[in-house]
């Protein structure tokens, strides 16, 4: 008897070491330090099988369509200090925090079809890394969603190109999916000779899809935050009640301005 309840009290522990939590957490609220996993396993969640059964027939062919047509015109990541160099880690986006991007995403209408029909989809976009470039150690801004990493053109196997979410070490392979938690501190490298490109997608968790368009929201409100606080001085060295002003305006800017796309 004694065996069953030492067994029934550790069991519960591991059931309860990764909650649920009612409200999701954002960048604004402070250092990220909920019990949560660094990776998912792709089992709890039917579109990484679905993402990677299409991938080589539907989703690489459209891929290099656009990157044919657009690939010279893509974005640097706005957050110049976690790589050190503009050019070094570009973006290629399609859909935004629930907000489609008009020029990109008509090229890829098999792969929108496969995304827009997963229950809390909001983001999809092509990440470039340059050889020789690390992506320094950071947070996302909420963990409402899980992120997810399909492998597109692979330099090199880890040690040489890989991520680290937490403590642990993962590489990509062509046309496989990796599922982690943004919102835990993370990093990734290229030290390779060549071009890394990866597939990023965010879906929003199950427990919060109710609460979509704000969290689309107040994402939006702190990228666009960011992005001021890298054009304006003034932003920059404000205090953190002005910044939550500033924060503020531009979450209520994106509620009336974005033309969200929920799925």
């Amino acid at each position: 008897m004694i065996n069953v309840i030492l067994f029934n009290k550790t069991d519960q522990l591991l059931l309860n070491q990764f909650k649920k939590y009612s409200s999701p957490w954002f960048s604004y609220k402070g250092t990220y330090n909920r019990k949560t996993p660094f990776y998912y396993s792709n089992k709890d969640f039917d579109w990484a099988e679905k993402l990677e059964s299409a991938y080589f027939n539907d989703i690489k062919p459209e891929i290099e369509a656009f990157m044919k047509a657009k690939g010279h015109a893509l974005d640097p990541y706005f957050n110049v200090d976690l790589v050190g160099n503009k050019s070094s880690w570009k973006i290629g986006g399609f859909y935004f925090w629930g907000n489609k991007i008009e020029d990109h995403y008509k090229y890829i209408p098999k792969l929108e079809k496969l995304l827009t029909n997963i229950p809390g989809f909001v983001s999809a976009g092509i990440s470039f890394l340059e050889p020789k470039t690390d992506i320094k150690v950071h947070n996302g801004d909420t963990d409402a969603s899980v992120r997810a990493h399909l492998g597109l053109k692979i330099p090199a196997e880890l040690p040489t190109c890989g991520i680290e979410v937490g403590d642990e070490q993962r590489g990509w392979e062509e046309g496989k999916v990796i599922i982690f938690n943004d919102a835990q501190k993370h990093r990734a490298w290229n030290h390779s000779d060549k071009t890394r490109y990866v597939l990023i997608i965010d879906i929003i968790k199950p427990e919060y899809l109710k609460q979509s368009k704000a969290i689309c929201a107040n994402a939006m409100s702190l990228i666009k935050l960011q992005q001021l606080e890298y054009q304006f001085a003034l932003v920059r060295n404000s205090p953190g009640p002005i910044k939550g002003i500033f924060r503020f305006f531009c979450k209520i800017h994106s509620l009336f301005s974005s033309k969200y796309d929920f799925h």
